[in-house]
């Protein structure tokens, strides 16, 4: 790593502030009551170099309990702890405190500082440390070094850097590829310059003249200036210490739990699906929808926890739930959240985030949820995002790569790879030239299903509906190439059949009632009277007293069933004199190169009104070519 952010944790009073300043030089008691009262109220910042050069961000936390919500503020962007302990006094409360929130944080890498080490003989040092070891031997810091310092005389701090320098070669490094995330821990003014905010940069680069988000309020702003461990740079990367000036942003618009991030990429929201894990220790159950203190990144908010398969989750147990807060926030899959009782206030539990803005309140007791909330924590601790991935797929319906992106903040190669994998396992299948998950494919079929039934219910004369009539049951973003491909994988299926532009369900059948058969002999008469000057359909609904609605479900009905041909929107010609006037038209040019309108209105016996839509029908079917004022024949 290019750089590494460590945090402090301890009781009260133990030295984690004298022993930032033994490291650094620099006094991270800021305020005028923490110099009055020598305890630390709120974060502290400073930073050192390390053996081979590299820069080291330390976070000062405060001890006391009552600022418990300040030191959780800064425990989330830490790399490795340093737990500070009073050689004189051992493990005490906060102490046990703070480790709790450091292992729900996920914390992995760490370091013991026994300080105060000058007062204290070597035998009692030795007693100490075995007890302490002993302590922690169920927590991720039982092998951790363990460093006997003195702030007042420099014993242990050239070992206490090496020791970071070590461990500072295992941790991976944060990913500069994904869109920029800064929880803000701190806002100030500076004269002459403006607003100015620190954090530390989870992911992704900042740059000067970059165009930033801060969230809430949800403004767009300009980066003027960029500094990295109080040095101004150009540009700033994951791992970082940063502060920023942002241009055209009040401080008032912007408090510690805000996020400044990549324009269009996070989403203020009110609920996070997560899996909770309550303290052994925590003084009681937890029951559905119980308040709790939420801490997630540098926010802290009210919040109600529904847990999903329980009614109360006990001590030591772990559950998946849908976190509902009070306010809004910004948070990513696979951040660390800690949870505090309502009152009195103390820590609790913790837990994960693993769908940082899911589409909907969950119903309780829904195995499919808890299912797949249980593959997301799977997913989450693995690294991997399969699942995930292909939830927001089926949210999304037809997302586009930039919408895939946007949603999940994962880099377009690992979209594409995961989206083969998922396509390998057949999780998605391709629709034309569109990814469309299996599960939204059969909400299609269910919902195609549905509406061609009930349209035959309603419409037994009818072929069919009208497959343009379903493109409202299909996202606007669906391709028509896609639309196409999902009829033909139908109708592969077995499923449906295609009559022209119509749709019915496999081995459907018009079946008119006896009533049906009744009109529909009198229709075929009169059109058996008129040859080839048939009446309209409004003349023809008149004379048999029929609706107009009723009439066009049988003229519809008869053209499937071959019996009549629609020559024109209002012109029917039986099937038995459309084939006639083909002959006729055969008869003509086996004695003729050409025809003329008047020439086959005369083999007809008819008038231009009906000759020329019909001459206009044979073009259209590629039987004729018109050619100026006549027509050839093409077959």
């Amino acid at each position: 790593m290019g750089s590494i952010i460590i945090g402090t944790a301890g009781h009260v009073d133990h030295g984690k502030t004298m022993l930032i300043k033994a490291l650094t030089g620099k006094d991270t008691d800021r305020l005028e009551e923490e110099k009055k009262r020598g305890v630390s109220i709120d974060l502290g910042f400073a930073s050192f170099s390390l053996p081979d050069g590299k820069k080291a961000g330390i976070i000062d936390v405060p001890g006391h309990e009552k600022f418990i919500h300040n030191m959780l503020a800064g425990a989330g962007g830490i790399d490795l702890i340093i737990l500070v302990i009073d050689i004189n006094e051992g493990i005490m409360p906060q102490t046990r405190e703070h480790l709790s929130i450091l292992e729900l944080l996920g914390t992995q890498k760490g370091i013991i500082a026994l300080t105060k080490v000058d007062a204290a003989e070597e035998e009692w040092c030795e007693i100490v440390e075995e007890e302490v070891r002993k302590e922690l031997e169920e927590t991720f810091l039982k092998d951790a070094p363990c460093v006997w310092v003195s702030s007042y005389t420099g014993r242990g701090l050239p070992e206490l850097k090496e020791h970071i320098h070590r461990l500072n070669l295992e941790i991976t490094s944060r990913d500069t590829l994904a869109p920029l995330r800064i929880p803000v821990d701190r806002c100030f003014v500076v004269a002459g310059f403006g607003t100015v905010i620190t954090g530390t940069l989870l992911q992704g680069t900042v740059s000067v003249s970059d165009t930033v988000e801060v969230l809430p309020p949800g403004k767009a702003v300009r980066v003027r200036n960029v500094q990295v461990f109080g040095e101004n740079v150009n540009q700033a990367e994951a791992g970082h210490r940063v502060a920023l000036n942002l241009s055209g942003l009040e401080k008032e618009t912007i408090e510690r739990g805000s996020v400044v991030c990549a324009p269009g990429y996070f989403k203020l929201t009110f609920m996070l699906d997560a899996t909770l894990q309550l303290l052994p220790r925590a003084p009681r159950s937890l029951k559905h929808m119980d308040p709790v203190h939420f801490y997630q990144g540098t926010n802290r908010v009210v919040a109600r926890m529904a847990l999903l398969d329980r009614e109360e989750l006990k001590p030591a147990e772990k559950a998946p739930v849908q976190v509902r807060t009070e306010k809004p926030l910004v948070a990513e899959r696979s951040d660390r959240f800690i949870i505090r009782s309502y009152s009195p206030m103390t820590t609790i539990g913790g837990g994960l985030v693993l769908d940082p803005k899911p589409a909907r309140r969950h119903r309780r007791y829904r195995q499919e949820i808890i299912d797949r909330l249980k593959k997301f924590e799977e997913e989450a601790v693995s690294g991997q995002a399969e699942g995930f991935l292909l939830q927001k797929l089926e949210q999304l319906e037809v997302p586009s790569l930039d919408d895939l992106e946007k949603e999940t903040r994962m880099g377009r190669e690992r979209i594409e790879e995961l989206l083969s994998q998922l396509k390998r396992e057949g999780k998605v299948v391709s629709l034309g030239d569109t990814l469309v998950p299996v599960k939204l494919l059969e909400k299609w079929e269910d919902k195609v299903e549905e509406n061609i039934k009930k349209y035959h219910r309603e419409n037994p004369l009818s072929p069919g509906l009208p497959r343009a009539e379903f493109k409202k049951y299909f996202p606007g973003g669906l391709s028509p190439k896609a639309f196409d491909a999902f009829w033909e994988y139908m109708r592969e299926k077995e499923k449906v059949e295609l009559f022209e532009d119509k749709v019915c369900m496999a081995g459907f059948r018009p079946q008119p009632s006896p009533g049906d058969r009744e009109i529909i002999k009198k229709l075929e008469d009169t059109m058996e009277a008129s040859r080839f000057q048939p009446p309209a359909p409004a003349a023809l609904g008149r004379e048999l007293k029929v609706e107009p609605a009723y009439l066009e479900k049988l003229l519809d009905y008869l053209v499937y069933q071959g019996n009549l041909v629609k020559i024109a929107d209002n012109y029917y010609l039986l099937s038995t004199h459309y084939r006639e006037a083909v002959e006729e038209l055969n008869k003509h040019f086996q004695q003729n190169d050409k025809l003329t309108l008047a020439e086959f209105r005369d083999r007809l016996g008819t008038s231009r009104k009906y000759v020329q839509p019909l001459l206009e029908y044979f073009d259209r079917e590629k039987i004729t070519r018109r050619v100026g004022d006549y027509r050839i024949l093409l077959k």
